[in-house]
């Protein structure tokens, strides 16, 4: 007989805020795989290719300084390269493995409670996809990631910011770096913590990613490919980061999950309609690497928030999507019953709301806390030529 305190470690009891234990499981993703999915180089990517230059010196130079530039961005990438470097020195294996118990359900309950005690909003488990892991990091050093199994941390990006903001000012780069920061002290915890009770670890968040991020997150139960071309959850939208533990801690996979969202970003074109760069396609999934997609155009994207004059990067899509749901967290889903129909409903509900205030509410604008700063040539300036309707102006939601 188990002792009645840790009882959670052995019941059924759902964990963490959001119920994601109602959600429908499926031994495969639901958008079509078609063929291998191959792994992929670091320096292919398109913020690859604008790190070492070959989107041309423009490109190079403004991506290097596109966070930093303003000052809130710059103390929070400060603080996340500090926390990275520990990772040259981080504690070998234990010798000996602890005394606990060896059930992989039990374990796996144990590695949820714990990343939400360190402050991740939804935590998944997944088999680690090699398909996932990069070739090659940044520096062209290969990488190998002889783990079974992905922990995936998701934390959600700071919602009373990101209502003040029309998604492409200053403050959105900053609102994902502060939550890259907070993912990767809890995921530099949590694989210290696993290494010290015997087992192989390691954690994998910004500036340090061994992994390309999406096929981990679908993989771990943790959403569903988006018209976006990115990952969305069905509790948090896109409004969230995610890192990940690798791990040979004998775990218990979650399964994917299907909440309905390819039907419904079929008929959705909403962020495709309100992309500054076009980069979001309004048509079909087309093949990409194996696997079926909406598929970003990245470049469009990548030069539009590197080079974007009145803001840092941009976030207009997370903004506009109505999975976005910035009004309800974790209690508000628990009347849920696991249907599908309800939890549309409610993404229905926001996005009336959306359309009824453009995406720009007007009272939400008064609690915007940051100054506009940025820097030119070492000094902090105020920018000229800002227009804060021109982004509803010149890209109206077409209904």
């Amino acid at each position: 007989m188990q002792l009645k305190y840790r009882d959670i470690l052995y019941n059924d009891d759902p964990i963490g805020p959001y119920p994601t234990h109602l959600l429908k499981r499926l031994d495969k993703p639901t958008n079509r795989v078609a063929g291998t999915i191959g792994r992929v180089d670091a320096r292919d990517s398109v913020f690859g290719k604008s790190l070492l230059g070959e989107f041309g010196e423009e490109i190079q130079r403004e991506f290097m300084r596109m966070t930093v530039r303003y000052p809130v961005g710059g103390a929070l990438t400060d603080m996340q390269h500090h926390i990275n470097t520990y990772k040259a020195v981080e504690n070998p294996v234990a010798a000996k493995k602890a005394p606990i118990p060896d059930d992989p359900r039990v374990l796996s309950r144990h590695i949820k409670c714990l990343g939400h005690f360190l402050g991740a909003d939804i935590v998944g488990i997944g088999r680690l996809p090699q398909s996932a892991v990069y070739t090659h990091d940044m520096m062209g050093n290969s990488i190998e990631a002889p783990f079974k199994y992905a922990i995936c941390l998701m934390c959600r990006k700071h919602v009373p910011t990101l209502n003040a903001s029309n998604g492409w000012e200053e403050i959105v780069d900053p609102a994902s770096f502060q939550a890259y920061q907070r993912l990767a002290l809890q995921t530099e915890v949590m694989a210290n913590y696993i290494r010290r009770l015997g087992h192989e670890a390691e954690a994998t968040n910004a500036y340090t990613y061994l992994t390309l991020m999406p096929e981990i997150v679908l993989a771990c139960g943790l959403g569903e490919v988006s018209r976006m071309g990115i990952i969305l959850n069905p509790f948090l939208g896109t409004n969230c980061k995610t890192a990940a533990v690798l791990t040979n801690l004998e775990l218990e996979a979650d399964g994917y999950i299907d909440f309905g969202l390819q039907k419904y970003c079929e008929e959705c074109t909403d962020c495709a309609d309100q992309c500054p760069s076009r980069a979001i396609t309004r048509g079909k999934q087309t093949l990409h690497n194996g696997y079926y997609t909406w598929k970003l155009n990245a470049r469009a994207c990548n030069d539009f928030d590197v080079l974007n004059k009145e803001g840092c990067v941009c976030g207009r899509c997370t903004s506009v999507c109505p999975w976005n749901r910035p009004q309800m967290d974790g209690r508000d889903f628990a009347g849920w019953d696991g249907s599908l129909e309800w939890l549309h409903r409610t993404v229905d509900k926001q996005r009336e709301r959306n359309r009824a205030n453009d995406f720009v509410d007007p009272a939400e604008r008064t609690q915007k806390w940051w100054f506009e700063l940025d820097e030119v040539d070492g000094e902090l300036v105020i920018p000229t030529g800002r227009n804060e309707q021109k982004i509803c102006r010149e890209y109206p939601l077409q209904r």
